[in-house]
């Protein structure tokens, strides 16, 4: 029984860090997205992703 709960515990925590890094990572796309940023470069290498930028 406690090896259960045990296993139950260490899956939760292991799911738990996997979601919190997933958020953060969203979270930093969604602010560059916002602060108008598009592929994360100068836009000279995109492939048409930065049309906005480059008008």
């Amino acid at each position: 029984m406690a090896l259960a709960a045990s296993s139950i515990v260490s899956t939760s925590a292991v799911g738990a860090v996997v979601l919190a890094i997933a958020a953060l990572a969203v979270r930093n796309i969604w602010k560059k997205k916002k602060s108008g940023g598009c592929c994360g470069c100068d836009c000279s290498g995109c492939g048409g992703a930065c049309r906005d930028k480059i008008r």
